[in-house]
């Protein structure tokens, strides 16, 4: 339960850093 909770954070914040890089990109 802990490791899927953990994996689970861990690509919700690799899928935010990527749409956050994302939008970066479009503004600059």
């Amino acid at each position: 339960m802990l490791k899927f909770l953990g994996s689970a954070v861990g690509i919700i914040f690799i899928i935010g850093l990527l749409v956050v890089i994302g939008l970066l990109a479009l503004i600059f």
